[in-house]
Order: structure tokens, then C-alpha cells, then sequence
């Protein structure tokens, strides 16, 4: 009984570490993301400042609409092609990013964006996650894409710059 216990209390423990392990980790990628104003080559929660940005440049806009601490698709995207320094590079002056998360983790999204993420779901008719929505500088949309089963940079890059060239 002595051992069950202790292999309980393990177990707990383990659950415990290995969950904090994964919202710090959570935390810290979020800490990429703006939540005020546009900077080039990071995302931002800030829609209006992407938008301003995107037509004083005349840069298309990439809609990001994710659920960054649950969603499989959305963590492998994450994963292959988000977190790649090769991603920024290539997209840092020709595309203007902005995150829109329904996360779990409610601490990710500040209070003042939850809604409105919610209306710009319905406005894109957004049925699952992850959907990336290209906009054109003006706000019309030029198309969509979505996850694939082996995200690679480079093929997500040529998906991307084919949708904006048609």
C-alpha cells in the first residue's frame, strides 16, 4: 500500500511539472506576439495597427486564426514553420502578421481582444483551427490555407506567395 501511494504521488508530481513545463513554454512563445501595435517580421494581436501598417505600405495581410496552446494542427504549424527564423526572414517586408488566438488558456489573449477575435471568426466564417486568411492592404480577401500533414517553411512559403500573386 506504502508503494501505491508513493507511485501515486509520483505520478501527481510529474503531471504537475510536465504541465507547468508546457505553459511556460506556451508563455514564452506568446511573448512574441504583440499585443499593441506592428512591428515587421512579428505577429500582433493588434488588428487596427496591422491594418494602418499593411495600407501605408501596401502589404497583404496573413490572419493567423489559431488555438496556439490546444490545437494539434495549430502547435505542428507552430512547430515547422512559425518557429523557423527562415519564416520571418522571407515574409518580414512583404507580409504583415497578425495572431488571432482562442486559446484554453484564457491569460494568452488580453480580455480586450477575446470578442473581437470571436466577431472576426464569424465575419470569416472560420470553421476550424488553424485557418490562414490573406487579406490584400485594403481588407478584401485574396484567399485561404490551411495545415498540411508535413508542414516544411519552404512549401507553406510557396503556398503562401502563389495565393498573393494570383
Amino acid at each position: 500500500m506504502k508503494v501505491l501511494k508513493s507511485l501515486i504521488f509520483l505520478i501527481m508530481v510529474l503531471f504537475a511539472v510536465s504541465n507547468f513545463c508546457c505553459n511556460a513554454s506556451q508563455h514564452a512563445k506568446m511573448e512574441n506576439v504583440l499585443t499593441k501595435g506592428y512591428e515587421p517580421g512579428k505577429w500582433t494581436m493588434d488588428i487596427q495597427a496591422a491594418r494602418k501598417y499593411a495600407k501605408e505600405k501596401n502589404l497583404p495581410i496573413f490572419l493567423n486564426f489559431t488555438g496556439s496552446d490546444w490545437c494539434y494542427w495549430c502547435k505542428l504549424m507552430e512547430k515547422n514553420v512559425f518557429s523557423k527564423s527562415e519564416f520571418y526572414d522571407k515574409t518580414r517586408d512583404k507580409i504583415v502578421l497578425v495572431w488571432i488566438d482562442f486559446p484554453r488558456d484564457k491569460s494568452l489573449v488580453p480580455e480586450e481582444y477575446r470578442e473581437r477575435n470571436r466577431k472576426l471568426a464569424n465575419a470569416f466564417g472560420i470553421r476550424g483551427f488553424p485557418t490562414y486568411v490573406i487579406l490584400d492592404s485594403d481588407g478584401n480577401e485574396l484567399g485561404r490555407l490551411g495545415a498540411t500533414r508535413n508542414p516544411s517553411v519552404e512549401q507553406f512559403l510557396n503556398d503562401l506567395f502563389n495565393l498573393i500573386k494570383k
